[in-house]
């Protein structure tokens, strides 16, 4: 199978939980329906009107964070806008939300960095999708719709594209370095033979995966995910895995 690699990157994230209410709480790592939403961004899809053809059937996505993150909490003055007049911020009921941020280590000298790879079962989006994002040399993001950000509007990022590779599905049960981040039920054991003189801080998430045309979560729409914040590869004995050209693997968020 054909696989587009590219990096997301910018200072600030939220991905907010979907059970968040008056605090905005944020998950580490984008959620797959966020990956889905950007892509249809890029391709200029009207909002809601992609999740049949971004499903966990026809666009497999995997995610790995590259550069070691952490989390703030941030208070958000809001307003409560009813007319323009509202926008210079002169009106009274403004809002104070705790907000929870996803920050480099060090925020002067550092950005968040998740890899993402991608794949979809219509050829014709394949291409055109790497069309958009191969213009070497160019840090950029080319969108037909939306502009990027990494979860809200205000943390703004970038898009870096990296390669099209070949990858295949291997359906065995050993002990495997991989890349990415891992589906839980997919995972029979961790190794921490190679950890050593490392830091790793490998945290698990209940992550959206799917919603269905009424933007509600689907039966199999939520799944426990393990991810390395640190950046690092994790060795395990897995189910199943995709195996890349380059040599790495990684596993699809389903």
């Amino acid at each position: 199978m054909e696989i587009i690699s590219l990096h997301l990157r910018g200072k600030m994230a939220h991905f907010r939980k979907f059970y968040s209410n008056s605090s905005a709480l944020s998950y580490f790592i984008p959620p797959r329906t966020t990956i889905c939403g950007i892509v249809a961004g890029l391709l200029g899809f009207e909002r809601d009107s992609y999740y049949n053809q971004f499903s966990i059937d026809n666009f497999k996505v995997a995610v790995a964070c590259k550069k070691p993150i952490k989390k703030i909490m941030q208070k958000m003055n809001y307003l409560m806008i009813k007319s323009p007049n509202d926008l210079n911020g002169s009106q009274e009921n403004h809002s104070q939300t705790p907000m929870e941020l996803i920050i480099p280590q060090n925020i002067r000298e550092e950005y968040i960095d998740y890899k993402i790879w991608m794949t979809h079962k219509d050829q014709k989006l394949m291409e055109e999708l790497e069309s958009i994002l191969s213009c070497k040399g160019e840090v950029y993001y080319k969108s037909l719709g939306a502009c990027m950000a990494l979860g809200t509007a205000f943390n703004l990022g970038w898009i870096e594209f990296e390669e099209v590779l070949e990858g295949r599905e291997v359906n065995l049960k050993s002990k495997q370095l991989i890349s990415s981040s891992m589906p839980i039920e997919k995972v029979k054991e961790i190794s921490t033979e190679n950890m050593s003189g490392n830091r790793y801080r490998i945290i698990k998430e209940e992550l959206p995966m799917e919603f269905d045309e009424e933007r509600r979560i689907t039966e199999r729409g939520l799944k426990d995910i393990l991810v390395d914040i640190d950046g690092n590869c994790i060795t395990a004995i897995v189910d199943s895995f995709v195996s890349l050209e380059n040599g790495q693997n990684i596993m699809w968020m389903e």
